[in-house]
């Protein structure tokens, strides 16, 4: 029997936005704490969702939680339909001069501790407005973000990755200092930046960041790998095993520095400036709410940088 699909209403909103938790939280038992629904509630709510709209959506079993095709669809379907939601919110109260909707930002980890990140100064000028925009961070993975601002799961994205990803605006907000790391149980933690060849550094294990292309990756191209990090964090437990070398940014290996479990190799030629971008999607017209803190993270980063020259 063919289901017809019915006019929305506030009853399908408010299932559509328990569908969107459940597949962002990847299951429904990680969606409980988001939603602040039991599982069974949650159940119910998508059992409704699938008979409203004639589709089966998502398989959970001992395999897991995924989405079905149709359910791919409606997932992204209800990216577009709430972005779209919004942008009338904001475009309503923008007409009366007014802030108002969601906005959404997304991270890469282990930026907070920069001096010259410019999110929590961007943030302070947004509040210093009058609005009623609920604000939403999240910290992911680097190539994460440019994924959730490309999909429309963010709005923006604070991050130091930048892919061949068409739709995309990419504006340098800062850079991070990161230099090349090993750990005090590694063979060349003792060894003088005079005394390393490039034979010593051809017998290392590097440790290559998967969210960075091999384009950006700033390696000889004979250097041995036989791990992949994802996170800032990984590559440091990997380093710190004594069996491994890597990429970190100085402001977040600065206290393990000061510990005398991690040292520098040869900075004069490994460490380099990485940008770190603002990354939106390329439109004529972009929502009030996304090109005032966008200007804002212009703003504070203009003023930091002039901060750190004086």
């Amino acid at each position: 029997m063919r289901v017809e699909i019915p006019p929305l209403d506030k009853v399908d909103i408010r299932l559509l936005r328990v569908f969107k938790a459940v597949t962002e939280c990847n299951g429904f038992a990680a969606a409980e704490e988001t939603l602040g629904l039991g599982r069974s509630t949650i159940s119910i709510h998508i059992a409704d969702l699938e008979t409203r709209f004639g589709l089966k959506l998502c398989v959970r079993g001992p395999s897991g939680f995924s989405l079905t095709p149709q359910g791919q669809v409606v997932y992204e379907a209800t990216l577009r339909l709430f972005s779209e939601i919004n942008s009338f919110r904001t475009t309503v109260a923008g007409s009366k001069g007014q802030l108002m909707g969601e906005l959404t930002i997304w991270q890469m980890e282990n930026i907070a501790s920069d001096r010259l990140n410019p999110l929590v100064g961007a943030l302070r000028r947004f509040r210093e407005r009058s609005n009623g925009v609920e604000i939403t961070m999240n910290v992911v993975p680097s190539n994460d973000v440019e994924r959730g601002v490309y999909d429309g799961r963010c709005d923006l994205g604070l991050t130091g990755s930048r892919s061949p990803l068409n739709g995309l605006k990419y504006e340098q907000a800062y850079s991070e200092r990161i230099s090349l790391y090993c750990g005090s149980k590694h063979p060349l933690f003792d060894r003088s930046a005079s005394a390393l060849s490039d034979d010593d550094l051809r017998q290392v294990d590097f440790v290559r960041r998967g969210f960075v292309t091999r384009q950006q990756e700033m390696v000889e191209t004979n250097w041995n790998s036989t791990v992949v990090s994802m996170h800032v964090e990984a590559t440091l437990e990997f380093i710190l095993t004594g069996l491994h070398i890597g990429y970190l940014p100085d402001q977040y290996s600065a206290a393990w520095v000061d510990l005398g479990i991690l040292r520098k190799i040869n900075p004069e030629r490994f460490s380099v400036d990485w940008p770190v971008y603002i990354v939106s999607r390329e439109s004529n017209a972009p929502s009030v709410l996304v090109s005032t803190f966008r200007d804002d993270l212009l703003s504070e980063s203009r003023h930091l940088a002039n901060q750190e020259a004086n």
